[in-house]
Parts: structure tokens; C-alpha cells; sequence
């Protein structure tokens, strides 16, 4: 099984490439910084092909492919994982700056997706996971261009897997609240730290997280939101948008 990972080098897309390639999958792992993609491979247990390669032009987005491919076979599994955030009010974030999320996080997705699925169709299996948040449903204040990125990836997600599932392949969103990474610990820091409401909020490992894509794909789940006290944001979103727009005076320094 052929497996890619973006932004594999650290946090959440490291544990899914730990978990898979526990598993016995073969695995592309690609991402920004070549010496921690080096250190994750180094601890996958099975055979890497990494990518060093700074994923924010779409029209370069799939340069990597032909060459995957060519050392582990076709694309089994493409977990759409990379991605920046800015933990800002939109009046201190730059235009440049909005745009540079929404390519990592939404168009270079969107596009790689486009380059893979295909093949997938004309073979009648395949999955392909987007990792949107929690902050694609319901997004806090700071958060408003990631939240515009990763409610786009979710709403591509949800629409791909009615179109396609019918043909053969699984189209997966996941959606992570709060999981113990770097970039969660940057978020916190903008935030003031974990403390106030913020300790109060359950924050999962992202162990748990990859343990849970992992099965999502091998028994076809239609999604996958971790931790899953988040889960009612889905179903409450008006609520949970009470909450938050409440606590704004709190939640940003």
C-alpha cells in the first residue's frame, strides 16, 4: 500500500506517517523542512520516499508524483495534511499573508486531490483524506482566514465523498480540535497560553488522531472529529457560535 502524507515533517502528519508506515504501507512524506522529514522517516519502520518541497503554488503542487509513483506504485492513500495558521484579528493580518494560508491549506489540497483522483476512479479504490478542524465548523475569533481555509477543504471533503464513493473510492474529512503540536502550541501562545478558558478546553494527542484516520480508512467511517467532545459542533454549530462570539474580548490579547 502506497501511501502519501503532506506536511508529514512534525505534529499530526508525523503520526499519521508513524502510524501507517507501522502498518506495514509504504510512504511519501512530504513537507518544507528536509531534516525533520529525515528524522520522521528514520522512525516509520518501512520504506520512505521524502519530499522536500514547499507546498503553496498549485501549479506546482504535484511535481513529486511521477517519481512517487514510480518507486511505490500508484497512490493508495493521500492524507492532505499540510498546512499554516494565523492566530491573529483580521485587522493585523495582511492581505499577502490571507492568501499564503489559503493556498497551503485550501488550493494546493484541492489540487492535488484533482491530480490524484483519476487515477483512483479508473482503478475503483482508493481514499484520500482531508485534514480540515474544528475551526472549518464553527471558528474562533482570531481565526478567521485558517477557519475560511479549512471550512472550504471540509465543505470539498463532504461534497467529494457523495460523488465518488459510489465508484469505488473513500473520500474521509477530518476534523481535529485542539491536538498537542507546535503549531497548536503557537495558537495557545497568540492566545496567552493555556491558561483561563483556554486549560479548560480537552486537547488530544496526535497519536490518537493518526490511530483514528488509520481506521477511518480501513473500515470507510464518513468522517472523523477528534477530540469527540467537539463532535456536537456539528450539529449545534448556532451554539457553539454564541460561545465563542462571547468570549472574543478573552480569547485575543
Amino acid at each position: 500500500m502506497h501511501v502519501v502524507v503532506t506536511g508529514a515533517s512534525s505534529g499530526i502528519g508525523a503520526a499519521i506517517a508513524r502510524e501507517f508506515g507501522a502498518a506495514g504501507a509504504r510512504l511519501t512524506l512530504l513537507a518544507r523542512r528536509e531534516a525533520l522529514l529525515r528524522e520522521v522517516a528514520d522512525t516509520c519502520g518501512s520504506p520512505c520516499r521524502i519530499v522536500a518541497t514547499d507546498l503553496s503554488d498549485p501549479a506546482d503542487a504535484t511535481h513529486w508524483r511521477e517519481e512517487a509513483e514510480a518507486e511505490h506504485g500508484p497512490i493508495d492513500v493521500l492524507v492532505l495534511n499540510a498546512g499554516v495558521e494565523i492566530t491573529s484579528r483580521v485587522s493585523a493580518t495582511t492581505l499577502d499573508q490571507g492568501q499564503r494560508l489559503l493556498a497551503v491549506n485550501l488550493l494546493v489540497p484541492l489540487a492535488i486531490t484533482h491530480a490524484v483522483l483519476p487515477a483512483m476512479l479508473a482503478r475503483g479504490s482508493g481514499a484520500i483524506v482531508h485534514v480540515a478542524s474544528v475551526d472549518g465548523i464553527v471558528t474562533l475569533p482570531g481565526h478567521a482566514w485558517y477557519g475560511a481555509s479549512k471550512a472550504g477543504l471540509a465543505s470539498f471533503s463532504e461534497v467529494l465523498h457523495a460523488e465518488v464513493a459510489p465508484h469505488g473510492v473513500h473520500v474521509m474529512p477530518v476534523y481535529p480540535g485542539p491536538v498537542a503540536t507546535p503549531m497548536s502550541d503557537r495558537a495557545y501562545e497568540a492566545y496567552g497560553g493555556r491558561k483561563g478558558l483556554a486549560a479548560l478546553i480537552p486537547e488530544g494527542s496526535p497519536e490518537e488522531l493518526a490511530r483514528r484516520v488509520r481506521l477511518g480508512i480501513e473500515r470507510k467511517r464518513r468522517r472523523v472529529v477528534y477530540p469527540g467532545v467537539f463532535a456536537p459542533a456539528r450539529w449545534m454549530p448556532s451554539v457553539v457560535r454564541a460561545v465563542y462570539d462571547r468570549a472574543t474580548p478573552y480569547v485575543l490579547p
